[in-house]
């Protein structure tokens, strides 16, 4: 099972290639070989990087979905939208489609400062100025968010 970790800062160069940090390729040394998909995050303006072999582990869930349900589709439409198949080049870059990073709010021509983070089976790339938005928050009340998942786990491991 992968466990990615770590927050890097990094910097985009002005074709939108982002030199990934030495630290995820070792992480990554056995499944970065197959490639990596980069797409949309539902819930935050971050991409999600996973390991080719993780991606599949999510496409498997979306091909569980019925072709007939309207919101079915519409839901696998909206979470598939700008999925990119990306590989390292010879110089360790990811070359990252310009819509995904404009949907992140990374500017290459400006402030192309980002920060990268593992997250377990995936990755998250954020623009500098979101990450610390929505990670450095201060003012958040983390205890109160962990004691919420914390009950959301106990209560699914009881129904399973």
């Amino acid at each position: 099972m992968l466990n990615l970790l770590g927050e890097h800062h990094c910097k985009l160069d002005p074709k939108g290639r982002l030199l990934f940090p030495g630290k995820l390729r070792k992480q990554l040394e056995h499944h970065v070989h197959h490639g990596l998909v980069v797409n949309r995050d539902i819930f935050s303006k971050c991409l999600v990087i996973y390991p080719k072999p993780e991606w599949d582990k999510v496409n498997e869930e979306m091909s569980r979905l019925s072709r007939y349900n309207q919101k079915h589709q519409l839901f696998q439409r909206k979470f598939m939208k700008g999925a990119t198949l990306i590989e390292l080049d010879s110089n360790g870059r990811l070359l990252l489609p310009s819509a995904l990073l404009e949907y992140a709010e990374i500017d290459i021509d400006e402030n192309n400062e980002c920060v990268i983070t593992g997250l377990g089976e995936k990755m998250e790339l954020w623009s500098s100025k979101n990450h610390d938005e929505v990670i450095l928050d201060e003012d958040f009340d983390f205890g109160s968010l962990a004691e919420d998942v914390r009950k959301d786990i106990e209560r699914n491991a009881q129904n399973q």
